[in-house]
């Protein structure tokens, strides 16, 4: 019993120690760089038009590889779409896909997770322009790859409790005729 109690205290101490930071970074022509779990936004202003554009939006991966998620979506202004994407690229392999009709904002995003390594990365967004001024946002989400060492702990210590729950010998009560 008294195993037990102590594996509990320890399993409540960690689980307290293991919150984890939800950090918001913008990524800019200055290279952000991203610990996962991590999400940063980045985006646009763009003034001059009507014209073309490009976009580029560099960030680095630290700690570990991380799966990777994204979306970018346009900004109305006074109800009206001004900018159009033409591609959206991660890393120049990875292209992201439109998921959304016009005239709502228009929306592209990855549609599965990508794994992407330690190291430098970058988006590439492209478009026009149709009006005089034009927003557009993005956000990219990285996820760790492999479970951090205290949800390793976390789980071992749960099956080890399910497992001394399990084993516990329960004594034999004794049916009494009175």
């Amino acid at each position: 019993m008294r195993k037990l109690i102590y594996m509990f205290a320890g399993a409540a101490a960690l689980a307290s120690a293991s919150v984890a930071s939800a950090a918001s970074v913008i990524v800019g022509p200055t290279p952000s760089t991203l610990t996962p779990p991590a999400s940063a936004l980045f985006g646009s202003n763009i003034t001059g038009g009507p014209t073309s554009f490009s976009d580029l939006f560099t960030f680095n991966i630290a700690g570990s590889s991380g799966l990777t998620d994204a979306q970018v979506s346009t900004l109305l202004l006074n109800g009206s779409q001004n900018i159009n994407f033409t591609s959206i690229l991660l890393d120049g392999t990875y292209a992201f896909t439109k998921t959304s009709t016009d005239p709502a904002p228009e929306t592209w995003a990855l549609l599965s997770p990508v794994l992407l390594g330690i190291g430098s990365h970058t988006i590439a967004v492209a478009g026009n322009l149709s009006g005089p001024t034009g927003s557009y946002s993005g956000t990219i989400n990285v996820q760790a790859a492999v479970p951090e060492a205290k949800t390793w702990m976390m789980m071992l210590l749960g099956f080890g409790a399910m497992g001394l729950a399990i084993r516990r010998r329960r004594r034999p009560v004794l049916a009494q005729i009175a």
